[in-house]
């Protein structure tokens, strides 16, 4: 594409060097992936490149330049070789946004592009629309699992791509004639602009609890931050809205979309009755305004119940009929490391589960109690170099849950871990439930299993579908689920 014309789409800009006529072939952030006559942006927050965290793109400009960058996009000036066109900003997260888009020639405008957003729930919801309208549609996902093709899986790096990544993984829907694509609208996506001049026609929001305040330090900036993508909507479009949380006046008032509201406990366009659940799953009467109907559906719990609901205002913002939503809602809908259950047939239940908030956490836990076990006995820890204040709470929470509790490390970074198992500790100190600490996580599992009997539920919370544990600078191989099976083998002897 025109390098002109792909500076043209930038607001407010300083140009220094010869614009000549040049064929720009990329748009990258990372230095490494520059080639010749590709655009490096130096953006200045949080660059995560194959699970390095960079805090600054700025130092490594040498790096692209000798690698081939024609152009190259600054938000803190300085001198560059009289060849290289520099390009300074106010914002060069937002000029990756912005370029990005063009490049790519907004994608997003091809498609009906469906954004979830909300601290809990996200990547299950997405999943659950797919499995709706992919039954007649051409429909992409993306999020922080992998993002699909028409049910085709392909790796991905963070929840909401970085904006050449996620505007990339668009252009290959929209070459596809896709006809949606359900995404997850993380925080830190819609705040870094990766989410920037995305035409979203659908909006969802899941809840509102306390998670990432060590980057936007209060609720309200964690709020605010959210709300920015129902002000993307206009009047044509959809907002589909939680009504039974108390964030929800806050959502619909700040959009211009027509909204939709979903719940359980206060009235909603969209609710479920005579519920029924079991291990196996969920049978409720789905209410809608287009009518109601049975649906017995395959997962478990009653936040995975709100997130259902949220999957069906969708649907019904796209006149999706009853019956393809029931269709879709009773479909197999694997979510890994979401209330996964290990099964090697063993006489008590092991739940994996990504549950990392306070809220995330009884969910999960309320849905293991009302299950009545003998025992829940639950193994969990807390990210190091990130929210410190949600540590002692969700102990807490987990007091009131658990019969049995074992602490251990959770991507402890570059913190000490028994520090973080220390804070975590102090909100269950005036509890009578049994603590443990065991740094060492596949120590912890083990023990958890080898601790259980008959009846009791084993809960292992935290990384759920993660791969890798991550100490100080090192990321080794780590999987809960493959852990807890090896965990089992040894106790039934099938190694």
């Amino acid at each position: 594409m025109d390098l002109q014309k792909l500076l043209d789409t930038l607001p407010e800009k300083r140009i220094s060097g010869n614009i000549k006529k040049i064929d720009v072939k990329g748009i990258v952030y990372d230095p490494l992936r520059v080639q010749k006559d590709f655009i490096y942006v130096a953006i200045n927050i949080y660059t995560q490149l194959d699970k390095v965290e960079l805090p600054d793109g700025h130092p490594f400009v040498d790096d692209a330049i000798r690698n081939g960058a024609t152009a190259v996009v600054l938000q803190k000036d300085r001198q560059l070789p009289d060849s290289i066109i520099k390009v300074v900003v106010p914002d060069s997260r937002l000029a990756l946004g912005l370029l990005a888009n063009a490049f790519y020639d907004y994608p997003s405008r091809k498609m009906k592009v469906i954004g979830v957003t909300g601290t809990n729930g996200k990547t299950t919801t997405t999943h659950i629309i797919e499995s709706i309208l992919i039954q007649n549609h051409k429909v992409g996902l993306i999020g922080t699992l992998y993002y699909k093709l028409n049910g085709e899986i392909r790796k991905s790096k963070d929840t909401t791509p970085e904006p050449p990544d996620l505007q990339a993984i668009l252009q290959q829907m929209a070459d596809r004639d896709f006809d949606y694509v359900t995404l997850e609208a993380s925080s830190h996506g819609i705040d870094f602009h990766r989410l920037t001049g995305i035409d979203f026609d659908v909006a969802v929001f899941t809840n509102l609890t306390q998670d990432h305040l060590d980057y936007h330090k209060t609720m309200e900036a964690y709020l605010q931050t959210k709300l920015r993508l129902f002000q993307w909507l206009s009047p044509d479009k959809s907002a589909v809205v939680n009504s039974d949380d108390p964030a929800s006046g806050s959502f619909i008032a700040a959009t211009r979309a027509h909204v939709l509201t979903y719940g359980l406990n206060h009235d909603a366009d969209i609710t479920a009755k005579n519920i029924k659940m079991t291990l196996e799953g969920t049978h409720f009467d789905l209410v809608t305004p287009a009518g109601t109907i049975q649906v017995n559906s395959g997962l478990i719990g009653r936040h995975n119940l709100y997130n259902t609901l949220a999957a069906v205002g969708v649907a019904i913002s796209q006149k999706i009929d009853l019956e393809t939503i029931k269709s879709g809602l009773e479909r197999p809908i694997y979510v890994s490391g979401r209330f996964e259950l290990v099964k090697k047939g063993q006489n008590f239940a092991v739940v994996v589960d990504y549950a990392h908030t306070p809220d995330g956490i009884e969910n999960v836990l309320s849905l293991a109690k009302k299950l009545n076990p003998h025992r829940v006995i639950t193994v969990f820890g807390c990210g190091g170099d990130r929210d410190r204040e949600k540590r002692p709470i969700m102990g807490r929470v987990a007091a009131q849950y658990s019969d049995f509790i074992l602490l251990t490390s959770d991507n402890p970074r570059n913190e000490e871990p028994a520090a973080i198992l220390a804070q975590i500790a102090s909100g269950i100190k005036n509890s009578p439930v049994p603590v443990e600490t065991i740094i060492d996580r596949q120590q912890a599992i083990n023990r958890a299993i080898r601790m259980a009997q008959p009846n009791d539920i084993v809960m292992i919370l935290g990384k759920g579908h993660e791969t890798t544990q991550t100490i100080r600078e090192k990321t080794i191989d780590f999987n809960d689920r493959i852990e807890a099976e090896k965990a089992l083998d040894s106790l039934l002897g099938q190694n």
